[in-house]
């Protein structure tokens, strides 16, 4: 019994030290930028994270995921006149990747024991003019959906 108490003093304070230090490397990662900044940078560390762009000009994303789980939702967003590119680096969790669907997405990936799974107009169809979005992903242990949303965005 002394011995299964042990076990379990230890297994929550290798937790608890792990959680903090994912917070801190969350953090350390994100510097000061925010999802509504043109160019920013986002964190999943042993749990989930929802986030929602209002970028007006949006240009770069870098995400990680790192055993958990993020729900990104670029529908609120606009593409800068370039485009915008986004770089997601995912081991051993999920993303799903939400976009208007009148954006052209064209997709790069490296997948290592995972899938990726894209739910987006084909980009041949979609206007000339169509804002462009590349995805560059990175996935080992892991799995990414990119869908797009038919839900026109709200504007007040």
């Amino acid at each position: 019994m002394k011995r299964l108490i042990r076990v379990l003093i230890t297994f929550m304070a290798v937790s608890v030290a792990m959680w903090l230090a994912g917070r801190r490397v969350k953090k350390k990662f994100q510097g000061g930028t925010t999802p509504d900044d043109d160019s920013f940078r986002v964190m999943a560390f042993l749990g989930g994270a929802a986030v929602a762009s209002n970028a007006t000009a949006l240009r770069s994303i870098q995400a990680k995921v790192r055993l958990g789980g993020m729900d990104l939702d670029l529908t609120g967003a606009t593409l800068s006149s370039e485009g915008a590119h986004v770089d997601l680096d995912v081991k051993a969790g999920g993303v799903q990747l939400t976009v208007p669907a009148v954006w052209r997405v064209y997709v790069v990936q490296h997948v290592d024991k995972g899938q990726v799974e894209l739910d987006v107009p084909d980009p041949e169809t979609l206007p000339a003019d169509a804002p462009i979005l590349t995805v560059q992903a990175d996935v080992k242990a892991g799995g990414l959906v990119i869908r797009a949303s038919t839900d026109t965005p709200v504007t007040a």
